[in-house]
């Protein structure tokens, strides 16, 4: 069994990607999150939301597969193709059959489960 030293902990690891099959003639890919890439997907579902006289934080799943697909496509050499402005787009012009697709496959390689998402919107 190897033990990783400080060299070995800050390596950049090596992303995998799959490719997604949208429909007989389109591919998309799709890839595994970095840590800071999981921790801005995360703190993307919060919402700022006056209660009374004070703003207080909220989880929410809006645009939840949306900003899934946009954390995690990519070219084929793992470049993202998306930017977070591109969420709202992405949401209102994708069905949401071809958008399940790409997230199934994003849920599976970023371990983002149903409970995960229960976690993610408690209050």
């Amino acid at each position: 069994m190897k033990t990783l030293d400080r060299k070995g902990l800050l390596k950049k690891e090596v992303c995998k990607i799959e490719q997604v099959q949208l429909d007989e003639e389109t591919v998309v890919h799709v890839r595994e999150m970095s840590g800071k890439e999981r921790d801005e997907f995360e703190n993307s579902i919060v919402k700022q939301v006056k209660v009374g006289d004070k703003m207080e934080q909220r989880q929410t799943l809006e645009n939840f597969r949306a900003k899934l697909a946009v954390a995690t496509l990519c070219d084929e050499e793992g470049n993202p193709l998306l930017t977070i402005a591109d969420v709202e787009t992405l949401s209102k012009n994708m069905t949401a059959k071809t958008l399940d697709k790409i997230v199934e496959v994003a849920s599976r390689l970023n371990k983002v489960s149903e409970k995960d998402k229960e976690e993610l919107t408690k209050n």
